[in-house]
């Protein structure tokens, strides 16, 4: 068995799982670019729950492709050496037209000097994308960038981005009752009881890496956390520091259901279902670490005086709408 250390959490790579506390998972997803149907067609042959979301706007499409523009060129000639950077910036707005200009950047010099190479443009209207007013230049490969942004607005109007793609991992992990640790980056601690469902999503990562059209690697991977009491109480301050969080963001939102008089009693029923799920991670992290979680009492007591008025509410007005 090999034996991990990371931040105060020591952990193996193998051994009996019966002595294992959970497991500790960590993955990238780097500039993801995913068709959604090959997206949702994965997520359904791994019983992922699917969240693909909207058509991308043509406005936030064009603004990501042009902004994926970005080439760093080092150049040396007769024995100078020049650095460049090619990129697109906004320019002049017009009604109905979308438009960004391409420029090389030139570095390395007390003032940095700007040429513009062309202009980008998409016509709501007709529907057209253009580069116009192309300037062929010696370092950039100028009508190549404006394929490349072609290319990636059509892409990004047709695929899942990182963001959506996190909304799918984040949503699989909560049904697992992962908590989320205080380190930066997408790090879970996941408790025993639900540690054979991380195979199936560190197969979805890898298999993710391949339909990636923007060919950056994803990484996952996970090592089981030992079960004593020195790694116990560490997953009681991290469980602590994430349910905190989470606690705040449902008190918010029920409270602002209530004051704001809301007449939709699905709405209301979800997040009391929200907050009874809560409570029950809470009592299953309490079997998993063997400790009586009773450091946010007061913060619970509040959530389920919150959760039973929406209750009460809902009840209220699907009652008046029946009568």
């Amino acid at each position: 068995m090999e034996t991990i250390s990371f931040h105060n959490m020591i952990g193996a790579t193998s051994g009996d799982k019966k002595n294992m506390l959970g497991k500790f998972l960590y993955f990238t997803l780097a500039n993801l670019l995913v068709e959604k149907e090959a997206l949702s067609d994965l997520c359904e042959s791994m019983g992922i729950p699917y969240a693909g979301g909207n058509r991308l706007s043509v406005s936030d499409a064009f603004r990501s492709a042009t902004g994926d523009i970005r080439e760093r060129i080092p150049v040396t000639s007769m024995g100078e050496s020049h650095i460049y950077l090619a990129y697109c910036r906004d320019n002049k707005r017009m009604s109905g037209v979308l438009s960004r200009e391409l420029v090389k950047e030139t570095l390395n010099q007390q003032t940095n000097r700007y040429e513009k190479l062309a202009n980008i443009s998409y016509d709501k209207e007709d529907g057209i994308f253009r580069c116009d007013n192309l300037v062929m230049d010696d370092a950039v490969d100028v009508p190549g960038c404006c394929r490349r942004a072609e290319e990636l607005f059509e892409l990004y109007q047709r695929c899942a981005n990182r963001k959506q793609i996190e909304t799918i991992c984040t949503n699989y992990l909560r049904s697992i009752e992962a908590t989320k640790l205080s380190i930066t980056g997408h790090m879970y601690f996941v408790p025993r009881t639900y540690m054979d469902k991380i195979d199936i999503f560190e197969d979805f990562i890898n298999l993710l890496g391949g339909l990636n059209r923007n060919d950056t690697p994803l990484m996952v991977n996970s090592f089981y956390i030992i079960d004593d009491e020195k790694q116990r109480a560490k997953m009681t301050e991290e469980f602590y520091a994430a349910v905190k969080k989470e606690i705040a963001t449902y008190q918010e939102r029920a409270d602002y259901l209530i004051k704001s008089g809301s007449q939709s009693p699905a709405v209301m029923d979800r997040w009391v279902l929200k907050i009874q799920g809560l409570e029950e991670k809470k009592r299953h992290y309490e079997q998993v670490l063997r400790r009586e979680l009773d450091g946010l009492d007061d913060e619970f007591s509040t959530l389920k005086f919150l959760s039973q008025e929406l209750q009460m509410r809902s009840r209220s007005i699907r009652f008046q709408k029946a009568a």
